[in-house]
């Protein structure tokens, strides 16, 4: 959807409220796919010389958890507002990336906000231990040689030392 911003400046009606499925499911994303759409509601108010621009968008990811290497699904949510001014329309250097005509292209806002809402580590769970350095399953494992403190990488072993001294 192109949101008409330079509209809004022009010729003002009162608030916008706009409800969008964005499927970006085809997009490159960084160490995670989307399951489904991205659901976002956009609402747009100006105050003076200033278009508050909000969103609250909503997406589901299927990634594989960093520290056990489990497949997992996950919905995050994520919201933000923009402070927009007219002369932003044509600044190169604005927060938001505007067309010529001065629209606002929401699927490429979404893709945007996206990777820098979602965190770069995802993990199944906050508490996940991850695997076991011995046997590799998941831990806790029953692995009779679990990692005790007892058995030292040998190219750390002059770490030990300098610890029991």
């Amino acid at each position: 959807m192109l949101l008409d911003v330079r509209r809004l400046f022009n010729r003002y009606d009162g608030p916008i409220h706009c409800e969008e499925t964005v499927d970006l499911t085809g997009e490159d994303f960084p160490g995670y796919t989307l399951a489904g759409p991205v659901h976002a509601v956009f609402s747009a108010v100006l105050h003076g010389a200033v278009l508050e621009l909000e969103y609250q968008a909503v997406v589901v990811l299927q990634f594989e958890c960093a520290r056990c290497l489990s497949e997992c699904t996950r919905e995050f949510s994520f919201s933000e507002t923009f402070a927009i001014r007219e002369a932003d329309l044509n600044d190169e250097d604005a927060e938001l990336t505007f067309t010529p005509e001065g629209r606002l292209d929401t699927k490429a806002l979404l893709y945007t906000e996206v990777v820098l809402h979602v965190p770069p580590v995802l993990v199944c769970r906050e508490d996940c231990a991850g695997l076991c350095p011995v046997c590799g399953c998941r831990k806790p494992c029953s692995c009779k040689h679990e990692t005790s403190g007892g058995a030292v990488d040998e190219r750390l072993a002059i770490l030990q030392q300098l610890l029991s001294e």
